[in-house]
């Protein structure tokens, strides 16, 4: 979302700092490179700003331990076993619109390149790593490394992507032009070349490294590269390139030439993540960081709601709020803010329902939805929500396990809780996705008669899937806590919707993920419009989704706390004289495929899979990952909805509210079935 800049004298103070690490390096001319980046940290006296060829260094430097990678190989593999899209991923559908990936005989390439001892550095190891996992773009599907993890690099110089009025090819600008281009100034000049590159060209091949789905969304959006989780800021999360440590290492400086002639260089650098750097080398560094240190799941951070107006309906900061918009032209519609979907369910379905319930009573016609940069959440907020603009409507969930021998393993260890009415903690059962007597249909109104009707498996498209059963039942997870409206104890009053479908309007840019997804296509198939925000400098339409669209991602840490349950289940049955889950054999035989602690890995790692696939109404066979579906309206940004969400509001409600509806050239009319290019 919108961050309030506030554009000082960093830059110098960066180069200023860029010196001191040069006398380093010509007064210690065999000085280590992390002993260099410990060293400028002590005279800089900040952890900010280091000179990214000083951390680049370092990283390289880290040993590589080829036995100890194909080990972590060998066991990582088991992991990603439970990913759901495997097959899907390796022969996609026509309509998907990246390139396929085989991620197992990637994963074999990596081995293999270990076993004959190809990396010259560790950094390099998780490099590929990291690359091959990207390659499926699923933000459900991640792999924090150790060496990953370290430094964030950035710029000094950020880019926009600024269209004059919405509708024309956006150009390139630095952030500071572009607040120029606000006030008025029109002599601004675009940049054209990036290291001598055309400036469309490089910021393009720079949002392949997302780890999403959808081209627009990647050009949209300022990604986390290799080694970073945030570039030097944004002002929202479209549009803006503040390039990270890429792929490859092509120096620490960029040069930036403008339409006018003149150039300038953007410094690259780095901020150390941890507190401290006592590192005087690159195995020191690897011992205590790769051997030791643990990587916490990274979750999806929640946007910023800076740049919005204030509100008498908001909570978190702003990340949900509604808005009464003061111009005459918008007097009858208020907007509704859904920046992220992890906050407080409750909390969200009050401020949701109050807010609806006082702009029906002020009169409000239409209803726009901001979803703006939402990093997906808590999936039964998503349901909640969607129930609370359609009570009339099942909200409909369908998703498909992946079958192997580690869900098959789990799925019969957890078979026995019915018979056994063990007490155990809510997730383990009711959340249970490995559980057959815990799923129901994607109607909520069936159950499964056994472990066989409902795991299968079934063949569909080269894949060995589970039946199609709905991610949760709605009614035994509804509580006043995480409420579902309809469910459990939460009141619904099915007689009147507050707006009707044709009345309401979802705006993103590009990037909206997980439960965000799949409250855009729920909303979408009830006849609301979306428009779309941003994207590549080319006409035509753009999707609204972009992300990830999974059923369920399930950290690594999480997959384990499966596999130490079912083991001490079976393990309990063997012991008290009891039908056994499973004979010893049985039990020995799937070993080999279960998956061990992530804490008896040799490197330390974190993430997830998207473990189950989700299916939309009446397509049982095509998970939604690889769907495509075309916003009704697209607009680039202009400076004005570049700084302000009001203007982007504004714009929205022009092109579909507005009498004479505008919209970038071609993606009005391919909306809802049209590919891009």
């Amino acid at each position: 979302m919108h961050y309030r800049w506030v554009l000082s004298s960093q830059i110098l103070a960066l180069t200023c700092l860029a010196a001191q690490a040069s006398q380093i390096q010509n007064n210690g001319r065999q000085i280590e490179p992390c002993a260099q980046v410990s060293d400028w940290i002590a005279q800089a006296k900040t952890t900010k700003g280091i000179p990214g060829n000083l951390a680049y260094g370092c990283l390289t430097s880290m040993p590589f331990n080829a036995e100890d990678a194909v080990r972590f190989i060998d066991e990582y593999r088991k992991y990603l076993q439970f990913q759901s899209t495997i097959e899907n991923l390796k022969n996609p559908p026509e309509q998907y619109l990246m390139p396929s990936t085989d991620l197992l005989a990637g994963l074999d390439n990596v081995r293999q390149k270990a076993k004959d001892h190809d990396y010259s550095s560790h950094w390099d190891f998780e490099l590929d790593l990291r690359q091959l996992i990207n390659s499926a773009h699923d933000a459900h599907l991640s792999l924090q490394l150790c060496s990953t993890v370290l430094f964030r690099f950035s710029n000094s110089v950020p880019l926009v992507s600024i269209s004059p009025d919405g509708l024309e090819l956006p150009q390139v600008y630095t952030l500071d032009d572009a607040q120029l281009l606000l006030r008025g100034v029109q002599s601004v000049s675009p940049v054209v070349s990036i290291d001598g590159q055309d400036a469309a060209q490089y910021l393009k091949s720079f949002s392949s490294e997302a780890a999403l789905h959808d081209p627009d969304a990647q050009y949209n959006t300022n990604f986390p590269s290799l080694a970073s989780q945030t570039a030097l800021g944004t002002p929202r999360n479209n549009g803006l390139w503040s390039r990270n440590l890429g792929e490859k290492w092509t120096g620490d400086r960029l040069t930036l030439a403008f339409a006018n002639g003149s150039t300038i260089e953007s410094q690259r650098t780095a901020d150390l993540v941890s507190l401290e750097f006592p590192y005087r080398n690159g195995t020191a560094l690897f011992n205590a960081r790769c051997r030791k240190a643990p990587i916490a799941t990274t979750a999806v951070a929640a946007s910023d709601s800076g740049g919005y107006p204030n509100t008498t309906w908001s909570s978190y900061g702003g990340l949900i709020a509604g808005y009464f918009l003061a111009e005459e032209a918008l007097q009858d519609v208020g907007v509704l803010a859904v920046t992220t979907f992890s906050v407080d369910s409750a909390t969200l379905h009050q401020v949701t329902v109050d807010f609806l319930r006082n702009a029906t009573e002020a009169g409000k016609k239409r209803i726009i939805v901001d979803l703006s940069g939402n990093p997906g959440g808590s999936l039964t907020s998503g349901v909640d929500l969607f129930h609370i603009f359609f009570t009339d409507v099942v909200p409909y969930t369908a998703t498909r396990l992946r079958a192997h021998p580690g869900a098959e393993f789990l799925s019969k260890a957890f078979s026995g809780l019915a018979e056994s009415h063990r007490k155990l903690q809510f997730e383990l059962w009711e959340g249970n996705p490995f559980s057959w007597q815990a799923a129901v249909t994607p109607d909520q109104d069936g159950n499964f008669k056994s472990l066989e009707a409902w795991y299968g498996p079934y063949e569909m498209d080269g894949a060995s899937l589970s039946n199609l059963y709905a991610n949760f039942n709605f009614t035994s997870i509804s509580t006043t806590h995480s409420p579902i409206t309809g469910y459990g104890p939460i009141p619904l009053d099915s007689s009147q919707r507050f707006f009707a479908p044709e009345d309401i309007i979802i705006i993103t840019d590009g990037n909206c993920v997980s439960t965000c997804a799949y409250f855009v296509d729920r909303m979408q198939r009830q006849g609301v419009r979306t428009v779309a925000f941003g994207g590549r400098p080319q006409y035509g339409p753009m999707q609204a989704i972009g992300g990830t669209r999974g059923g369920q991602n399930l950290a690594y840490g999480g997959i384990y706390s499966y596999v130490e349950t079912a083991h001490s289940l079976i393990r309990e049955t063997l012991r008290n004289g009891s039908t056994p889950l499973m004979s010893i054999q049985e039990w020995a035989q799937f070993n080999r495929s279960i998956p061990v602690d992530p804490d008896e890995f040799p490197f330390v790692f974190g993430g997830g899979v998207n473990l189950r696939n989700e299916y939309a109404p009446g397509d049982n066979e095509t998970p939604q990952q690889f769907t495509y579906k075309a916003a009704d309206c697209r607009l680039f940004y202009t400076a004005a909805s570049w700084f302000s969400q009001e203007a982007v509001w504004r714009a929205a409600a022009a092109a579909l509210f507005g009498g004479n509806s505008s919209c970038v050239q071609g993606s009005m009319s391919n909306a809802g079935s049209s590919r891009m290019p």
